[in-house]
């Protein structure tokens, strides 16, 4: 019993760990949100019912992403799409593309983090507000007591610093 529950608690702790990368890749795959998800949770159902299969310690995001591939082809020969447009030997190749892609986009979110940390509180500030949904420099400058020119002025240093700071960061691969 403290097998399956060893075993249980990785899954759970692999799958937390790499969930949204699993997503992201399905839907840099599948261009429908809808049939994304549903795609989604048809590959967590055969990840969980085929982890007996997982050897511990190896590369749980590789062999998720055999298993989203495996998924999409199974879903496109289901929706009879592939015939109509391209061969499996497209989709692996897409496919192969967006691992690469997935990883390099988490390796800059993880360097946006660090980076963003060492922005000055007014810069953190200014980013944070000016992403809200209906936000504007002008709405930004008025909560602020600012005027739009110094909002403006403190996004710009603000971007170009984030800028500089992770591509150091990825260039060093230096992203924690």
């Amino acid at each position: 019993m403290a097998v399956a529950t060893d075993r249980t608690t990785e899954f759970i702790m692999l799958f937390s760990r790499h969930s949204q990368r699993i997503y992201r890749f399905i839907r840099s795959l599948v261009d429908n949100r809808t049939d994304a998800e549903e795609i989604y949770q048809n590959t967590c159902t055969v990840l969980w019912s085929k982890f007996d299969a997982f050897e511990p310690g190896s590369n749980f995001w590789a062999w998720s992403c055999q298993i989203v591939r495996y998924e999409v082809l199974n879903y496109r020969r289901r929706q009879n799409l592939e015939r109509n447009i391209f061969s499996n030997e497209f989709y692996n190749r897409v496919a192969e593309s967006a691992m690469v892609t997935v990883d390099e986009l988490d390796q800059q979110q993880a360097a946006l983090s660090v980076c963003f940390e060492l922005l000055s509180q007014r810069q953190k500030e200014v980013l944070e507000r000016i992403y809200e949904p209906d936000a504007s420099p002008s709405s930004v400058a008025q909560d602020l007591k600012r005027t739009p020119n110094a909002i403006y002025k403190t996004l710009k240093r603000a971007h170009d610093l984030l800028f500089s700071c992770i591509q150091r960061r990825l260039h060093s691969g230096d992203l924690f």
